[in-house]
């Protein structure tokens, strides 16, 4: 039985209970927006669940120019350099412009350090040769900038890399292109590029055609998705172009249809295929 004397005592106890179990409850909190939670519970550190970094605008741009510059400078223009890359330069062998790059572009960016971006470039290069340049193919070049304040600045001169494996091909729905056939959903398709790419009547209401026009598209392989709830199915289709001065080319397409009085017509031209799980 508790006594007068015993209730100070139990009192006390029950505030410091609470007072510990506030300040856990605040420290969980803490954890769990500096991602320290997932860490507690699952033992991965909070830079594991960190999404990947962007790396600010400019910074791809910049690592595209310094390669371009790096390509065509030759010993005597160590100078031209140096709005890129500050340090110590000695092109001593290399011939000015020997090479040239066409074009350049970033295909990978990460983040080695804060504010330090590992940037892979791409460029098609272009060598010397008697009466010009000839092509030598498209080499990669790796390069590291360092943002802060003031404008980015490379850390080393480029350094030639292997291409960047390529990522594995996604799931594509509807996913095998077989030979075009004879039927209603194929000729809907074949109306529809004799208008978008050959310039025979209208696409339809809110697309353009593509100007100037092929002087024919034939569709020669397709995919048909299966009718969704909505009554649209998902179409990929292969075409064979021909331009005006005769040169094919090959084009991939993906589509959505539906019908209308009985016949089928595209009511969408789709930005890229479909992912296989996201078709009708």
């Amino acid at each position: 039985m508790q006594t007068a004397s015993t209730l100070p005592s139990l009192d006390t106890m029950r505030a410091w209970r609470l007072k510990l179990a506030t300040a856990a409850l605040w420290v969980l909190i803490a954890l769990a927006g500096a991602g320290g939670l997932r860490a507690l519970l699952w033992g991965s550190s909070p830079a594991e669940g960190r999404s990947p970094a962007v790396a600010p605008s400019g910074v791809n741009g910049f690592a595209e120019l310094y390669v371009a510059a790096y390509l065509e400078a030759g010993s005597g223009q160590e100078q031209t350099l140096r709005a890129y890359y500050p340090g110590s330069v000695d092109l001593h062998d290399v011939t000015p412009s020997g090479r040239y790059a066409s074009h350049a572009a970033t295909v990978t960016t990460s983040e080695s350090a804060p504010g330090y971006w590992v940037v892979t470039v791409g460029a098609e290069v272009l060598v010397a040769a008697q009466g010009g340049y000839v092509r030598a193919g498209i080499h990669y070049y790796r390069v590291g900038v360092m943002t802060g304040s003031g404008a980015p600045v490379a850390t080393s001169l480029p350094a030639e890399v292997p291409a960047p494996t390529p990522a594995p091909l996604p799931a594509i729905g509807p996913a095998q292109l077989a030979a075009a056939s004879d039927d209603a959903v194929t000729a809907a398709v074949q109306r529809f590029f004799d208008a978008y790419l050959a310039g025979r009547g209208s696409p339809g209401a809110g697309l353009s055609p593509v100007t100037p026009p092929y002087a024919s598209a034939t569709v020669v392989a397709m995919a048909a998705g299966s009718v969704g709830p909505s009554g649209v199915r998902t179409v990929r289709a292969r075409l064979a172009a021909t331009d005006a001065v005769g040169l094919e080319a090959v084009l991939d397409y993906s589509l959505q249809l539906a019908q209308h009085n009985g016949t089928w017509a595209v009511t969408a031209l789709l930005p890229v295929p479909p992912l296989a799980r996201r078709y009708p």
